[in-house]
């Protein structure tokens, strides 16, 4: 597969959904929380993927520890853009001249 891009957050996941192939792919991003509401029989999200950390703390075994392909996280989590920094004072005025 040639897969690339993120795993959709959403709580629109087919509650059905039993197996998830997505190894050695070129995904990336968080791993959503989501995927830890499943009921999942077998999970593989590992290989080349590029997940960032950390993956979700309920995630399934299953989804983790595969001997050939395991899910591991090598990119700090993303970052949020930075505030804009507010604009400069105005320096203060100048004191007034005396009058000659």
């Amino acid at each position: 597969n040639s897969i690339s891009g993120t795993i959709p957050e959403t709580d629109k996941w087919c509650p059905q959904l039993k197996e998830i192939y997505l190894y050695n792919n070129d995904i990336s991003g968080t791993v959503p929380k989501q995927l830890t509401d499943l009921n999942l029989h077998y999970c593989k999200l590992g290989g080349t993927n590029h997940f960032a950390c950390p993956l979700p703390v309920d995630l399934p075994d299953i989804c983790i520890l595969d001997s050939d392909y395991p899910t591991e996280c090598n990119y700090p989590p993303p970052q949020p853009p930075p505030s804009p920094s507010p604009s400069p004072s105005p320096p203060p005025p100048s004191p007034p001249r005396p009058s000659p």
